[in-house]
C-alpha cells in the first residue's frame, strides 16, 4: 500500500510538471497594415503664457516706493502664487494719454533740467504694484491701460531665478522684451 501511495504521488507530480511545462507554438506575424493619413497640424501653443489687460487703469493712491513718495496702484492677481513667483517672469507694459504706444516698465524719463520721472512695478504673491514718482514727489502719470505677461519657466527643469533665465531665452530667440508686440508675436498672442 505504501508503494502504491508513493507511485501515485510521483505520477501526480510528473503529470503536473508535464502539463505546466507545455507551451503553445507562436504563430507567424501577419502583414503590417498601411500607414494612416497624417493628421492636421495643431495650433502653435503659447507656452502657458498669461496676458492680462487692466483697462481702465484705477485711480492712483498716495504711497511710497523704496522710502520715497510715490503714487501707487495695486492690481490683484490670484495666479501669482508662490510656485509661479519662483518659476516665472512677469513683464508689465503701459499706455499713456490714450495713445497706442506701449511702454515697458520700468520707465525712467529724465527731463532737460535733470529731474526724472519713474514708472515701475513690483510683484509678490497675489498682486502687482505699480508706482509713479518724480524727483522728490509723486507723479500723476496719465496711464490709461496696463498689460502684463506671466511667463512660466521656458525650459522644463528650471528652478529658482527663472526671470533672468527666461529673459535670456527670449533674448537668445531675438525677442526685444521692451517691445510688447515682439513678446506677443513670439508667444503667438493676439
Amino acid at each position: 500500500m505504501k508503494t502504491i501511495k508513493q507511485f501515485m504521488y510521483c505520477a501526480f507530480v510528473a503529470l503536473s510538471i508535464f502539463c505546466i511545462s507545455c507551451e503553445a507554438e507562436d504563430g507567424t506575424d501577419g502583414v503590417d497594415g498601411q500607414q494612416g493619413v497624417p493628421g492636421q497640424d495643431g495650433e502653435d501653443g503659447n507656452a502657458n503664457v498669461l496676458l492680462r489687460t487692466v483697462d481702465p487703469f484705477p485711480a492712483w493712491t498716495a504711497g511710497s516706493y523704496l522710502g520715497a513718495p510715490a503714487n501707487t496702484v495695486e492690481i490683484s492677481e490670484p495666479l501669482l502664487t508662490g510656485d509661479i513667483l519662483n518659476t516665472s517672469l512677469v513683464l508689465v507694459y503701459f499706455q499713456l494719454f490714450n495713445q497706442p504706444t506701449w511702454y515697458p516698465m520700468t520707465l525712467n524719463y529724465i527731463e532737460n533740467d535733470g529731474s526724472d520721472q519713474v514708472i515701475t512695478f513690483t510683484y509678490e504673491e497675489n498682486k502687482i504694484d505699480i508706482y509713479a514718482m518724480q524727483s522728490g514727489s509723486v507723479l500723476d502719470a496719465d496711464i490709461t491701460k496696463v498689460r502684463y505677461f506671466i511667463i512660466p519657466a521656458m525650459d522644463a527643469g528650471r528652478s529658482a531665478n527663472n526671470s533672468e533665465k527666461n529673459i535670456g531665452a527670449l533674448k537668445d530667440a531675438g525677442v526685444d522684451i521692451s517691445n510688447i508686440y515682439e513678446v506677443m508675436n513670439y508667444f503667438n498672442i493676439d
